[in-house]
């Protein structure tokens, strides 16, 4: 598996909970959030890290 998992995300007007969903579910495949960078007011890439203790 790649140690590194790069996603657009788009929070849209309503906010921000469907990304912590989003971080959630990648949290239960074993990966870990390692950066979120804003591109624009509702654009967002979430950089996930493969966690080390997942298998």
């Amino acid at each position: 598996m790649t140690p590194y998992l790069v996603l657009p995300y788009d929070s849209g007007p309503l906010g921000l909970p469907g990304m912590q969903a989003l971080i959630n579910e990648k949290a239960a495949e074993g990966y870990a959030l390692h950066q979120a960078i804003s591109r624009t007011t509702y654009h967002w890439v979430l950089i996930f890290k493969r966690d080390r203790r997942s298998k």
